[in-house]
């Protein structure tokens, strides 16, 4: 049974999704054998509901589950938490900080597709629901929906992260930057972990957007040029999502183009490793006194949908491996955490140095 099989393991890492149809009997199943768990969803929805069946329970037995422990949302969150930290050891405190997040390579994750398939088919019943005032668009069989803050941010914190996801998903100026940006397409999941970690580590109330590719340049004419053509992509992702069958040609292409991307992946991944793609975050921060800047700059040679993922999954649940149930050597004791809140964003970062990753933290 799945128990016996998490009894025999002192972490449990799940990379099967969409996780509301297959993620909860691991969940449970962990908890119930006193087993540390770590999966790759992004599906925060998900998550909430599984906080409020199993949390205390989790948290009485001192069993860490860390949700997102891939390409989202670890490298914002941790970006931003040693950011905080490092301004904080130099007597300021964070105020605001822009992440700049962009790479290459990989294939198209299997799971994220079919979630996104199925939250927009989801978004499409609700809206047919609305305009025939619930005569069509039955929302029988769903996932669970709903305003995922409820639970996953703290009450303390919900606030701002709506203040700011509302600003993240538009296009618009970074004043840190100083040139245009468009949103990071991963940015409502992932402004969901950092403001999480950063209620519970001390830092909360900070302005935080995530933006797409690297910081403007004056080759760009200062993020102009990408975010024109980039908004206009978006536009035609709408216009194409509206359609009727859109979520059937979506996983026809994917079914169809995916499978020699994700053969090179996997031929790299057992090849000793090597390199998928790349993924970049430029992170900049400014203190509340505006003395000090901060700049966090994360490089790893893997593609962000498979190869980081997996690597980060892989070191996340190592780390937790290391921990015994109710450890002494964490502020927070058990239940659902982000990766940076159960291991220590220290303890974090170095972890994945030595697995590679480059992350360099100055201020100014």
């Amino acid at each position: 049974s799945l128990v016996r099989m998490c009894a025999r393991a002192k972490c449990v890492l799940t990379c099967a999704g969409p996780y509301y149809n297959y993620g909860e009997g691991v969940v449970r199943a962990c908890i119930e054998a006193g087993t540390h768990y770590a999966d790759i969803t992004g599906e925060v929805e998900w998550v909430e509901s599984m906080m409020r069946k199993y949390g205390e329970e989790a948290e009485a037995k001192g069993v860490l589950l860390v949700s997102c422990a891939g390409y989202d949302s670890v490298p914002p969150d941790l970006a931003t938490f040693l950011a905080a930290k490092a301004l904080e050891a130099d007597g300021e405190a964070l105020q605001r900080f822009e992440t700049f997040v962009y790479g290459n390579g990989g294939a198209m994750p299997t799971g994220t597709i079919e979630t996104g398939c199925v939250a927009l088919a989801s978004l499409k019943r609700r809206a047919l629901s609305a305009a025939t005032f619930g005569l069509l668009g039955s929302e029988e069989g769903e996932a669970a929906s709903g305003d995922s803050a409820a639970t996953f941010v703290p009450e303390a914190e919900r606030e701002s992260f709506r203040r700011n996801l509302l600003r993240t998903m538009l296009p618009g100026y970074s004043p840190l930057a100083r040139g245009l940006c468009l949103p990071h397409f991963m940015a409502p999941i992932n402004l969901r972990t950092v403001h999480r970690t950063a209620a519970l580590e001390g830092y909360g109330g900070i302005v935080y957007r995530e933006r797409a590719g690297p910081t403007p340049s004056t080759g760009t004419l200062f993020g102009a040029v990408p975010t024109v053509v980039g908004a206009g992509v978006l536009l035609t992702l709408a216009a194409v999502a509206a359609i009727p069958y859109a979520c059937k040609i979506i996983r026809s292409v994917r079914d169809s183009v995916n499978p020699p991307l994700q053969k090179k992946v996997r031929d790299s991944a057992f090849n000793g490793f090597a390199s998928t793609g790349t993924i970049t975050l430029q992170g900049l921060g400014i203190s509340k006194t505006g003395r000090r800047s901060v700049k966090v700059d994360f490089h790893c040679e893997q593609d962000g949908g498979l190869g980081f993922t997996m690597l980060s999954a892989c070191t996340v649940a190592t780390e937790l491996s290391r921990k015994e149930a109710a450890s002494t050597d964490s502020k927070h004791k058990g239940g659902f955490h982000t990766a940076v809140c159960a291991l220590g964003g220290a303890a974090l970062a170095d972890a994945l140095r030595n697995a590679g990753v480059s992350i360099q933290v100055s201020v100014a």
